[in-house]
């Protein structure tokens, strides 16, 4: 077996065009000339003395034996990544992922989960950033956005995350100073603490089983910073709908914030990660968005059940 069969590239350029159907996309996602990729294609076909993609069909699609090729090979390439990543650390190279998270996802749970990543790629740099969106991944600002929903664009590869869970809270001495809320009605005399931000989902309305009302105030206290509302209500300032119960553990267990409205909680919203679509789990980007949807999502599911034990509410019954 000649040299092109042992190229790890060689392999890419086969699974991307089998994965895009064309020649020209796949050279787009490996950042290839179109006459490299069809070099290397065309080397190891030879190598292997078979064909692998069927040029008469558009869009391409591999031959017989190129399936059964690319059924072994999605096993063995993402080892081989790993395998290379190993190689890059020993060497002391690094790769660098710029990830952007919201304000409060950055500043609550960031640090301990990158420390958690570097033990498993130490090689990978992390350069985080806030609020960045899929405008700025799309232009190759940044690698890796947490977002407050999941987008619908073919550009993108989207690792779903964390279906998002808050319930109205405030301070004891809001409550004793301006009155505890009966219903979701009650609210339109009170001041609420509400999360704003590009495409972050404004609380519109109120559940509680299969009854549904819409959200009023009185006065109203818009942030960009979770962390910020979260020191509003603290201070009595007014009533906290958008904060996860994961970010307010200390202050449940030590009742400086207590739940209202008895069981009503915001309408639901989903988190995802999202990379371009180039970045599958073979490259580092990949490989990271994916560790990181699944470890974020652990995360704030576990504090969230956390929260449910502090105050013992079952969610089944909300």
């Amino acid at each position: 077996m000649r040299a092109t069969s042992t190229n790890i590239v060689a392999w890419k350029v086969f699974q991307a065009i089998t994965k895009t159907g064309s020649l020209s996309r796949a050279a787009i996602e490996l950042d290839l000339s179109v006459s490299k990729l069809s070099r290397l294609l065309a080397q190891l076909e030879d190598d292997l003395g078979e064909t692998l993609i069927d040029r008469s069909r558009h869009p391409l699609r591999p031959t017989a034996f190129g399936q059964k090729v690319l059924a072994k090979l999605k096993t063995v390439l993402p080892l081989w990544c790993e395998f290379e990543d190993f190689l890059n650390a020993e060497k002391g190279l690094h790769h660098v992922v710029r990830l952007s998270t919201p304000v409060g996802i950055g500043r609550f749970y960031l640090n301990k989960q990158l420390a958690e990543y570097h033990k498993i790629a130490p090689h990978i740099v992390i350069e985080a950033s806030i609020e960045q969106g899929v405008e700025a991944l799309l232009n190759h600002e940044v690698d890796v956005v947490f977002l407050p929903y999941r987008p619908n664009n073919p550009s993108l590869k989207i690792y779903p995350a964390m279906h998002a869970f808050t319930m109205p809270v405030a301070s004891p001495e809001y409550l004793r100073r301006f009155g505890t809320p009966a219903s979701p009605e009650d609210l339109v005399r009170h001041t609420l603490v509400l999360k704003a931000g590009e495409n972050f989902p404004q609380a519109t309305h109120l559940l509680l089983r299969d009854h549904r009302c819409p959200v009023q105030w009185k006065h109203v206290i818009f942030h960009h910073d979770m962390l910020n509302i979260k020191d509003a209500v603290v201070n009595g300032y007014g009533i906290a709908l958008d904060v996860p119960l994961g970010m307010i553990l200390d202050e449940l267990r030590q009742k400086t914030l207590v739940p209202v409205l008895n069981g009503w909680h915001r309408d639901y919203w989903d988190y995802s990660i999202a990379t371009r679509k180039e970045d599958d789990q073979q490259t580092a980007v990949g490989r990271f968005a994916a560790w990181y949807a699944k470890r974020a999502t652990q995360e704030i599911d576990s504090r969230r059940e956390e929260g449910f034990r502090i105050l013992g509410v079952n969610p089944d019954s909300l």
